[in-house]
């Protein structure tokens, strides 16, 4: 019963809002003042997963137009290098820079980290965007459940590992490109891998996925206040957007409202803000739609949890993760 109301609210809620109409009219209202700044992110280094196509490739496109030093992390090297030179060549933007990582495997984390970290270069923004939605069972290369690997797991490690440049930065951001179908599922933190479902659904595990995103960021964002750092994470729902991953993923879905649809401008649009606003505006920790802080469960959805379910999850995923975790810089 719980799960059917869910699910009328969910779409009450994402014909409303979610679709290119409720954009159009959020959209009336926005003051587009630092997003139409020239080279607001002039000296910003930025990095976005998932670049070579679709939000990722959107949003990395938004960024260099603002004169952002851009990685793009791609896992296939051949489109990666193609994405890398198309942003450069639409956007004017010589800065802009391929990073190969398969991010569904903890040592290939470990090793952007530690040569990101070599560097020396501090990080001012780190776009979580990647992710995938399997509708069977698929171990990484860890043997991780695939979609929980790419989509959970493959954030929160890298941006654990990365901290250290997300530090150094003057006010860092960490923004992790969630769902609306985190609405639909409450925080599973006993079976991070559906391994408890009586059937295995893909869709269940992603959605199970973005809510973990949304709780990851709110966390993180508690820690670094609380330790007196300026960086701070933000999670956001793109809105139901058309990209080749909906097409695919969810067919019966997209065939369902392909006409309602934003674009990929508009679905990538409040990461952009959330890159380029006055950190004072913004609220730490929040799940953000259309540049504004949403309610993060639905009535009635019984979807909300507790602060001691957040310690569980991050105790769990720090176990998982510490194979991706940078060796210590040797001491002189």
């Amino acid at each position: 019963m719980a799960g059917l109301l869910r699910t009328t609210l969910f779409l009450t809620k994402g014909l409303r809002e979610f679709t290119r109409g409720g954009y159009e009219r959020a959209s009336k209202g926005f003051d587009n003042t630092a997003m139409d700044k020239p080279a607001s992110l002039h000296d910003h280094r930025c990095m976005v997963t998932g670049a070579n196509q679709g939000l990722g490739y959107q949003t990395s496109l938004e960024l260099a137009r603002r004169g952002a030093t851009l990685f793009m992390v791609c896992r296939n090297e051949e489109r990666g290098r193609a994405a890398v030179e198309a942003v450069r060549k639409d956007t004017g933007n010589p800065d802009v820079h391929l990073k190969v990582c398969d991010l569904s495997s903890l040592a290939a984390i470990k090793a952007l980290a530690e040569e990101w970290l070599a560097s020396g270069q501090p990080l001012d923004v780190l776009v979580n965007n990647a992710g995938i939605m399997l509708h069977e069972r698929t171990p990484s290369a860890d043997g991780f459940e695939s979609n929980f690997a790419v989509n959970t797991l493959a954030g929160f490690a890298l941006t654990v590992a990365l901290q250290p440049a997300l530090h150094a930065a003057a006010a860092a951001r960490v923004i992790f490109v969630s769902s609306g179908g985190q609405y639909n599922e409450p925080l599973v933190v006993k079976d991070l891998q559906a391994e408890q479902l009586k059937k295995y659904d893909g869709i269940v595990q992603y959605s199970r996925d973005k809510r973990r995103q949304v709780a990851l960021a709110e966390r993180f964002s508690e820690r670094w206040a609380a330790a007196g750092l300026r960086s701070r994470a933000y999670s956001m729902h793109p809105g139901w957007t058309e990209t080749e991953g909906v097409k695919t993923s969810i067919p019966g879905f997209y065939n369902s409202f392909k006409n309602k649809l934003r674009n990929l401008q508009q679905g990538c649009d409040t990461t952009v803000w959330l890159c380029v606003e006055d950190g004072g505006k913004l609220e730490p920790g929040a799940f953000y739609l259309d540049r504004r802080p949403q309610h993060k469960h639905l009535a009635l959805a019984g979807t909300k949890y507790s602060a001691a379910d957040v310690d569980a999850l991050w105790i769990k995923l720090e176990g998982m993760a510490a194979p991706a975790m940078p060796a210590p810089a040797p001491t002189a």
